[in-house]
């Protein structure tokens, strides 16, 4: 599994404000934009403000209503799309259909025509340029959608619900990790933190953009092949400039940090509170990054101190 980061899914019974979440150690915030064929969530907007000044990832979510019918699976999708693009929602990031019961939705029809009616649904955002899931709780994605088909059509894309406990959770327990196959999330429990917000935990990789380009450097002066020790020439091609400093962050002393390669990629996770010798910095993803090992092991500046 590539990724793991945490995420809420927020609507109008949240606040405007996801400072708290991010604080508990939210990455990515999961919007509901819409439902049926006329709600439009009143907070959207200000949540999605939210989000980007704490400089969280974003995606959108639509609350279904068409049950098994493909016509108004498609009049519902083209209504969230819509909406998605006043919003801004950015097409490198997903719109996901949250099919469950409830407002009307039915589910018990046959597992043929729900499908049917999820992938008429999900067409119309890919269509649209966007990524896309599907929500639902593991009992009714097992028991009333042909879950395979989905993952075929979209890849690893179910974002399933799955509580241990209905009472407050602050880290998912894997002993009761919903098995199913094409998990991209885990919503593990319905009070994240005490913060009343849905807590998910991502199994896949859903932040992809491409790295941004490098700035381009000054020519440095070539080491003479003729002149020097093989180690002296390896010694000359490399930068040090200090050591940096991962603090603490979020108050939370489990968080941890992310490292990047050097073309944007992410890769394994370094501990807070540790300090690290620097051999080189530039811009990876238009964030300034120091190289703190090989060149799969960058750290963005924006989560160190103490450069020197």
């Amino acid at each position: 599994m590539a990724s793991r980061e945490y995420a809420v899914d927020v609507a109008a019974y949240q606040p405007t404000s996801m400072s708290a979440y991010k604080r508990a150690g939210a990455r990515q915030v999961i919007v509901k934009a819409t439902e049926g064929l006329g709600y439009i969530n009143p907070k959207a907007s200000a949540q999605i403000e939210s989000t980007h000044a704490n400089h969280m990832y974003l995606h959108a979510y639509h609350f279904a209503t068409f049950g098994n019918s493909v016509s108004r699976a498609k009049m519902e999708a083209k209504f969230f799309v819509s909406r998605a693009e006043k919003l801004n929602i950015s097409k490198k990031r997903y719109l996901w259909l949250d099919w469950e019961t409830g407002d009307g939705n039915v589910v018990v029809n046959s597992t043929y025509s729900n499908t049917k009616a999820i992938l008429a649904f999900m067409k119309i955002c890919h269509d649209a340029g966007y990524k896309v899931g599907l929500y639902s709780g593991a009992y009714v994605l097992r028991q009333y959608v042909d879950t395979a088909k989905i993952v075929k059509k979209y890849g690893t894309c179910l974002w399933v619900a799955s509580y241990a406990t209905m009472d407050r959770i602050d880290n998912p327990n894997f002993n009761y990790f919903p098995s199913m196959n094409g998990i991209a999330i885990w919503q593990f429990t319905q009070n994240w933190c005490g913060l009343s917000v849905d807590g998910n935990i991502t199994l896949k990789e859903l932040i992809t953009d491409s790295a941004d380009k490098v700035q381009k450097k000054a020519p440095s002066s070539k080491v003479s092949h003729d002149s020097g020790t093989e180690k002296e020439r390896k010694g000359a091609e490399k930068k040090v400039t200090g050591t940096v400093y991962v603090p603490i962050l979020y108050g939370n002393p489990n968080y941890k940090v992310r490292l990047l390669d050097s073309k944007g990629h992410y890769q394994k996770y370094i501990n807070t509170n540790t300090s690290w010798k620097i051999w080189d910095e530039k811009t990876i993803r238009g964030m300034k990054c120091y190289k703190i090992g090989n060149d799969q092991q960058w750290i963005p500046a924006k989560f160190c101190s103490n450069h020197g």
